[in-house]
């Protein structure tokens, strides 16, 4: 939430500047990378009704790449890191999206689609954090700086801009910039035109008649991300409105910020809210923010004034060498948000969470996630492996889900769930300890398999027999450092298979569920004349473990939104091909989507996205983890190539599963060929309905195949899929 009012106040007083594009050349430029994102983003409903990424993202932002260099600018894209720790309690404000989200579902029933996007694009679609690994990934392509600030983007991007080295010479960002050392801001840029915005706080400051101290505490007050707006400005008895001159006003009456939250500190409003320490905590966090060095240090800024409980405002504080590796783009900061900040909340899903399956499927979450925290405090100090950590859910937010993280509790053998019986057992940590591959078993290991590449496909087929996992086991932990990154990576990818039980943890071979996956794999591959690629080999990852949690069924949920065309058996064959392929990607314009949507396949995103995202943090903390225990190689320059190696770095939306679900309704009253005509006039943005249906229906025979190999042991689900597969013979293209 940006400074409130305070855009409009500056409008009004006109006290923005532009000037010529051509003024920033051979500029090294430092950008809120947040900021940015929403500037040249906006709004995309369809996010909001489909899951996954904006179609536009990929092409935006490569033209935004594509004007800096062409205006020889250089952009240094500074990220936000670890949240600042809040005081209030989980859900204690009114989360307002899932009813506009519902509301916009109900316009789209009623078939007013323009009032409907209207509502889904205030419905909080859109979440920056989730989008940061697949920006960095095309900023890496295109040689663009990137980095993660230790907590706000705002105190590095300041630290940058006032070093003597001028690591920056001019920023861009939000106006709350103006609150820390920085003398203007470019607030935004329009290369079509030539020209950018700019606010010089010496013009705002003079326009005020106020101090820098002051200017910060109106801000304050006025409310922003920090701190929220003063209470009794919202009261009707002293404003016609909330504006930015009134808080300007009342700080100027009463001399300082503090001074006007003590004068009022008997009201109601600010004693229940206690404002005072949140207005004191908010000035601190702004005065003292932590940022980190050119020396790779952290440190506050304006430390020789720092006080000593800066941990009261901004939150425990962690190894440098942790900071450092979030900076670099090896590691994400939402597990160790979770830490620190001792809770894990899970706000409600794009479709709501209404379903009880969903609901139970984020319980069954809570063992990946807590043995990811495990891995997390294994190499942390003790203070941290004791911390109590508990996780609220939206549908239950008072009730608490302590999550026993403490580096020697183990939930249970695969991690499905936390047991009633569990107790202290070998840590996460120590009992993957006998992976520790090196290269020269892995460069053999890749000239047997004839690849270049260490994915999830490579790790399956490395251990399908006792023979082949025999190289890959070591019986007493070695102590020899990883050095390359293929090392690294192969070693997270096999533990992570361990911990989800898909390899044993004594022999290193497939259990019943691993010899399901790599079946699937090679008769993807063989289907397709080479490799799985990266996307369908987390998609069939992603499909073992949902038809494992009993999600991935041709039932229909608790609470059901949409039809399906046919009888009974034809609904259930549907369902369950189209939610299967949902889990692909699909190959799309980027323009605003055209098409219908559907309210039960982005029922069926959400325990996609939940899955792959607790699976993404759990690979990142095992990277970690082989960092903090000194077993890979630190000092090195590839830290975010090895992050970007690493499985579901981007959310897939629903684009396969509608076209699916469209061409298999056809089907019940066409042939092929009419049916695929029909659905390219209804999904006007898909480049080649037929070309991603084949690739389609060949991940579905992989996934056939796999289920087929365990079906004495997973009859009922093997049953389910087998019958779809045979119903769906006559449909094929």
């Amino acid at each position: 939430m940006p400074i409130r009012h305070f855009d409009i106040f500056t409008a009004e007083r006109r006290l923005l500047q532009t000037s010529g594009v051509q003024q920033l050349k051979d500029t090294r430029l430092g950008i809120e990378g947040n900021y940015w994102l929403r500037k040249i983003l906006g709004k995309d409903p369809a996010v909001t009704a489909m899951g996954g990424m904006p179609l536009k993202l990929k092409d935006t932002v490569e033209n935004e790449i594509k004007a800096f260099k062409a205006n020889n600018i250089q952009p240094i894209f500074v990220f936000p890191g670890l949240s600042i720790l809040r005081k209030d309690k989980p859900f204690s404000f009114e989360d307002r999206r899932p009813s506009t989200r519902a509301n916009g579902w109900d316009l789209y029933d009623k078939n007013r689609l323009d009032s409907a996007l209207q509502a889904w694009g205030n419905g909080g679609g859109i979440h920056l954090a989730d989008l940061c690994n697949y920006v960095c990934h095309i900023l890496h392509e295109h040689g663009i700086e990137f980095i993660r600030a230790p907590y706000s983007a705002w105190a590095q991007l300041a630290y940058m801009y006032t070093h003597p080295r001028q690591i920056v010479s001019a920023v861009y960002g939000g106006t709350e910039l103006l609150m820390f050392d920085v003398d203007k801001v470019i607030t935004s840029i329009d290369f079509e035109k030539g020209n950018y915005m700019w606010m010089s706080k010496k013009t705002v400051l003079q326009d005020l008649h106020v101090s820098d101290d002051q200017f910060l505490d109106i801000c304050l007050l006025a409310g922003f991300e920090y701190c929220n707006s003063f209470p009794p400005l919202n009261h009707s008895a002293m404003s016609m409105g909330f504006t930015f001159k009134d808080v300007h006003d009342l700080v100027k009456h009463h001399k300082t910020g503090f001074n006007t939250v003590q004068a009022y500190v008997d009201d109601p409003s600010v004693s229940k809210s206690h404002y005072v320490d949140m207005f004191c905590r908010a000035r601190c966090v702004i005065k003292y923010h932590p940022v980190i060095t050119d020396e790779g240090q952290v440190r506050p800024l304006n430390k020789e004034y720092a006080p000593n409980d800066i941990h009261e405002f901004i939150g425990y504080r962690l190894p440098d060498e942790l900071y450092y590796y979030l900076m670099r783009g090896l590691i994400s900061p939402q597990s160790i948000n979770t830490l620190v900040s001792g809770v894990l909340i899970e706000n409600a899903p794009l479709d709501n969470g209404d379903t009880t399956e969903y609901r139970n499927f984020l319980l069954g979450l809570l063992g990946i996630r807590t043995q990811t925290l495990s891995l997390l405090t294994q190499p942390l100090h003790q203070f941290y492996q004791s911390r109590k950590i508990a996780s609220h859910f939206y549908f239950d937010p008072t009730t608490e889900h302590i999550m026993h993280h403490h580096p020697n509790y183990n939930p249970t053998s695969n991690g499905s769930s936390p047991s009633k019986n569990a107790t202290l057992l070998n840590t996460v940590f120590e009992s993957t300890r006998s992976w520790h591959v090196t290269q020269d078993v892995l460069d053999a290991e890749k000239k047997n398999q004839d690849t270049t590449t260490v994915d999830i496909a490579f790790c399956m087929k490395a251990t399908e027999n006792e023979t082949n996992a025999a190289k890959t086991i070591s019986q007493t932990p070695s102590d020899k450092v990883l050095q390359q990154k293929d090392e690294i990576v192969a070693n997270v990818l096999w533990k992570t298979l361990e911990i989800r039980d898909f390899l044993t943890s004594s022999k290193h071979i497939h259990t019943p569920w691993g010899h399901a996956l790599q079946v699937a794999l090679t008769t993807t591959a063989s289907s397709n004349k080479n490799k799985p690629t990266f996307h369908t080999q987390e998609a069939l990852l992603t499909a073992m473990e949902l038809i494992r949690f009993e999600v991935l069924t041709n039932k229909p949920y608790t609470k059901s939104y949409s039809r399906i065309a046919g009888d009974e058996n034809d609904q259930r064959h549907i369902r369950l091909i189209s939610r299967a392929l949902s889990l692909l990607p699909m190959d799309i314009k980027p323009e605003a989507w055209k098409g219908p949507f559907d309210r039960d396949l982005l029922v069926f995103n959400s325990f996609i996205k939940a899955l792959n995202k607790s699976y993404r943090n759990l690979c990142e903390m095992l990277v970690l983890s082989l960092f903090l225990n000194n077993l890979a190689e630190k000092e090195r320059t590839d830290y975010f190539d090895i992050a970007d190696s690493l499985p579901y770095a981007s959310d897939v939306n629903v684009a396969m599963g509608l076209v699916t679900k469209q061409y298999l309704e056809h089907t019940l009253s066409s042939d092929a060929g009419v049916a695929i005509q029909a659905v390219e006039s209804a999904f006007p943005l898909c480049k080649s309905v037929k070309q991603d249906l084949e690739q389609a229906f060949k991940f579905w025979d992989g996934l056939v195949a796999g289920l087929n190999a365990v079906k004495d042991t997973e009859s009922e689900a093997a049953a389910m899929f087998l019958e779809a597969n045979e119903w769906l013979q006559k449909r094929r293209l």
